[in-house]
């Protein structure tokens, strides 16, 4: 088939342009292609976004692909279609396809424990059983591990196989299959599961298994030396690139062209095509929604895969950002089509998102559809309190953090009183776990919120608050260990940083500080150079304790350590000390 390539100058945007259309196409399509050169265009220059490149495609065909702006602004080197990107974390369905292949090929069975295949994988845990703690649940990030290790994080010092023993001195965050959490250290950890089951280094694995079948000849990692990489860009202004050792789940560079034949390969394969790369069964497999991975999630998924999906229709999805690069991809296999873009610039997150939110727009999906069920099913319509005895209303008090915060709950003349956020509540019960709260207002008014509810519930050990706000739901967090914090107050005080720093931006730390809330929270301030973040810890023992929260995207293990001079915070391998 006959292509039509031309090539478009825009002096005042200082644009370039390849396009690529099908010639029979162009008349079906021009309206769409029209309104995606526009939007992008518009966006670059309201960002001040530098290079970017964009497909899409529609009925099994590429019918538009650009390039616009600059992959090396300094020197006037246009955004190709040919230019090299980093995907970030859209690696990580690369990872779970070779997953599948594995499987496939009987070399291993996703839904088995990872230390079957590893042994020596051995995280620490509050009485889970690593037996639960299946390949799949680190697929559909609802295995507990820990986000991510920053100590070693660079590609200089450390390998993406060194996470296994790093994750061996952290602990379990929720139960295996339970919380959806977002982990790139589990990623990791499949990679070091790939490389053990094939015996071939993930790089050589992803290149003979994905790359090679598909046509994929731009596309590889850091140590590939990839030609035409762009350059990458802060405030319009270029920034220094970070190699990530982490590259089984973020490690991925590709172009424009090579996206598109990745996910053509994947809506041919899920299309009945013969396809090299996964047969038909495991791609549905791949773009079925894992409905029962775990109990508290924030998005539907499939098999690295977040999944869009209404009675319809569904989509899968996923983006990727390595701070300063940005990517996003989404395919509708039954209507074979995909949508992809690539950004070298740090700004470029809402222009990846909104353009493929338009495209998608028009198969009648929306971002609500990425919403999983509700996890409270039913309140009551009628407002009748109950009374409860203190027996029962002990059951919920305490303290529920959830990332940066934390609110209290505790009994007052038989009543669950909260405070949050510095105001309190009356809460009323309407069953033993559903509550209707009543705003205190001075000393004796109460204002009635007929809209909400607090409710509690169970998950394994976890004890969780949520919040119902007509039919939206919140997760509050869940209810922090009792624990004795005096041990720990020689402890409390200001911490510098010594030993690794991250190299990535403005993202190096200063220092710390370990201090105990009114209430005998334990509270840590991590002081970066470009901000600073407190956390309430969930304590675990003398020496250890966890961030808290659930699905925050600041999973960590503290480790409180000392010598005969310093007292010493680790965290996820960042160290601070203290003079004694």
């Amino acid at each position: 088939m006959k292509n039509t390539v031309f090539t478009l100058t825009l002096i005042p945007f200082l644009f370039f342009l390849t396009i690529s259309i099908h010639s029979q196409n162009n008349n079906n399509y021009l309206e769409l292609i029209e309104e995606s050169e526009d939007f992008i265009m518009r966006k670059m220059k309201s960002d001040n976004l530098v290079g970017v490149s964009a497909a899409i495609i529609i009925n099994d065909s590429v019918i538009w692909k650009n390039g616009f702006g600059y992959a090396d602004k300094e020197n006037k080197i246009p955004m190709t279609v040919n230019t090299v990107v980093n995907i970030a974390s859209i690696t990580k369905t690369f990872t779970a396809l070779a997953l599948m292949q594995l499987q496939e090929k009987r070399l291993l069975n996703i839904n088995q424990p990872v230390n079957k295949y590893l042994p020596e994988f051995n995280p620490k845990t509050r009485g889970e059983n690593l037996k639960q703690l299946t390949i799949k649940s680190v697929i559909t990030h609802s295995s507990g591990i820990q986000r991510d290790i920053l100590k070693n994080s660079d590609l200089r010092t450390g390998k993406y196989t060194d996470v296994l023993g790093f994750i061996n001195e952290t602990y379990l965050f929720y139960p295996p299959g339970m919380v959806e959490s977002y982990s790139n250290s589990g990623y990791n950890i499949l990679g070091h599961l790939i490389k053990e089951m094939s015996r071939q280094d993930y790089p050589e694995y992803i290149h003979n298994n994905i790359f090679t079948p598909l046509g994929m000849s731009n596309s590889g990692f850091v140590m590939d030396s990839l030609k035409n990489r762009t350059k990458i860009y802060a405030g319009g202004k270029e920034a220094k690139e970070y190699e990530l050792r982490d590259i089984a789940s973020g490690g991925i560079y590709t172009d424009i062209n090579d996206f598109a034949r990745y996910s053509k390969g994947l809506l041919d394969a899920y299309n009945g095509k013969n396809n090299s790369i996964i047969k038909k069964e495991m791609i549905k497999n791949i773009f079925t929604l894992q409905s029962k991975s775990a109990l508290i999630e924030q998005n539907k998924k499939g098999l690295g895969w977040f999944m869009l999906k209404n009675d319809s229709v569904f989509a899968v999805t996923h983006n990727g950002s390595a701070g300063f690069t940005q990517a996003n991809l989404f395919l509708i296999p039954e209507k074979k089509a995909a949508v992809m873009i690539l950004v070298n610039s740090a700004e470029g997150w809402p222009l990846a998102k909104d353009f493929c939110k338009n495209f998608i727009n028009k198969y009648g999906l929306k971002g609500q559809d990425m919403v999983p069920p509700p996890v409270i099913k039913e309140i009551h319509k009628e407002l009748r309190p109950i009374v409860l005895s203190n027996k029962l209303l002990r059951k919920h008090v305490g303290d529920y953090a959830n990332g940066f915060s934390f609110l209290t709950i505790s009994i007052e003349d038989s009543n669950l009183i909260m405070v949050r956020d510095n105001k309190h509540y009356l809460l009323k019960a309407l069953s033993e776990n559903e509550f209707l709260p009543y705003e205190i207002v001075g000393k004796d008014s109460l204002i009635q919120k007929d809209n909400e509810r607090y409710c509690f519930i169970n998950v394994d050990k976890l004890h969780i608050l949520f919040q119902k706000v007509g039919n939206r739901e919140y997760q509050l967090g869940y209810r922090l260990n009792k624990f004795n914090i005096s041990p720990l107050s020689e402890k409390f005080g200001a911490y510098e940083h010594y030993g690794y720093q991250m190299l990535v931006g403005d993202t190096k730390f200063k220092g710390a500080e370990l201090s105990l809330a009114e209430n005998s929270v334990l509270m840590l301030k991590l002081i970066a150079y470009d901000g600073e973040f407190t956390f309430p810890l969930n304590v675990i023992s003398n020496e250890y304790a966890v961030t808290s929260g659930l699905s925050t995207g600041f999973e960590y293990t503290i480790k409180l350590k000392e010598n005969e001079r310093y007292d010493i915070i680790d965290f996820g391998g960042i160290t601070f000390r203290k003079i004694k």
